[in-house]
């Protein structure tokens, strides 16, 4: 099943709050950033501001491994060397990605031209980024899931966005201990192998091609795969509830609980390796509450706490 992501303007924070946000309905604002300064950004008028800064860049990214989730180096150079690969869309160029590179640390000068998204001014809370994504044509960003809600805005170029919701079994998620920060499909989404991933047939499809100057609400847990259609630049913002312990008590809830059991766990695993593992469970409550303050910022109650110990003591 395929359909087509809803766009919206003049969306009041209220209306999207009670329309989307709480509903974990994804939606493209049309007019989101029509003031920021962002929006006048091309890569040659970054290359002058900040191409001597340096980043974190993606290698190997052509390569099936990184398409399911698996495998990529990383490398550090100069944003302006980065772009200088894509405008020649060299060798290098093909097999790279400046992925979620942090403002602050990387671009703070750019800051002030980037205004947060006013959505997150009295219905929202910060938890990670800004974060800027500069890709070349035709790049293949893996489906994967994150923890957090999230605003991806499009400044130059378009990307065409597929979301696959909140469905554990149809996007075969890499096994429990898989590296990274996000939970990854092992399914190619452009050419899905339907012998070893049949239930992929299952998944709905929500999609879009994302325009510059658009900003896409994706919901926290929701599995998206995003491919550059255009040598371009894109923003996104972590986020989510207001309050101290909004976030972590929908986590527990539907929709969200199915993917937010397995990315938990997934960390869990993540550690199992090391020796300071039988220490870690041992102090379990208390490792769980410092986790989610750092994670989120959020103090989780004495409920919640419980009900994350007692899943990491089912699954051991």
């Amino acid at each position: 099943e395929n359909r087509e992501i809803p766009r919206a303007a003049n969306l009041s924070e209220l209306d999207f709050h009670e329309e989307y946000f709480l509903k974990a309905k994804p939606v493209i604002i049309t007019d989101a950033t029509e003031d920021w300064a962002a929006r006048q950004w091309t890569i040659l008028s970054l290359m002058e501001k900040v191409g001597k800064n340096e980043v974190w860049i993606r290698g190997k990214t052509n390569k099936e491994d990184y398409r399911v989730g698996k495998a990529y180096t990383i490398r550090k150079d100069t944003f302006g060397n980065y772009c200088n690969d894509l405008l020649k869309e060299n060798a290098r160029a093909r097999s790279s990605y400046l992925a979620v590179a942090s403002m602050q640390q990387a671009f703070p000068e750019l800051l002030p031209e980037l205004p947060l998204p006013k959505y997150l001014n009295n219905y929202g809370k910060l938890h990670l980024g800004p974060y800027l994504w500069v890709a070349l044509k035709g790049h293949y960003e893996f489906c994967h899931f994150d923890p957090d809600d999230n605003f991806l805005i499009m400044i130059q170029g378009r990307k065409q966005v597929r979301l696959f919701g909140i469905d554990i079994d149809s996007l075969y998620p890499n096994p429990l201990g898989s590296h990274g920060k996000t939970v990854q499909s092992q399914v190619n989404c452009d050419s899905p192998d339907f012998d070893k991933f049949p239930k992929f047939k299952n998944a709905v499809c929500e999609h879009c091609i994302l325009e510059p100057g658009e900003m896409l609400f994706i919901p926290a847990f929701y599995w998206h795969q995003v491919t550059a259609l255009d040598t371009g630049i894109s923003l996104n913002t972590f986020y989510g509830d207001p309050g101290q312990e909004a976030f972590i008590s929908k986590m527990f809830r539907e929709p969200y609980n199915q993917h937010f059991y397995y990315w938990f766990l997934n960390i869990i695993e993540q550690n199992r390796e090391y020796e300071s593992f039988s220490k870690i469970i041992s102090r379990l409550p208390e490792v769980v509450k410092h986790f989610f303050l750092k994670q989120w910022h959020e103090q989780p109650t004495e409920e919640n706490v419980k009900k994350a110990v007692q899943l990491v003591k089912d699954h051991l």
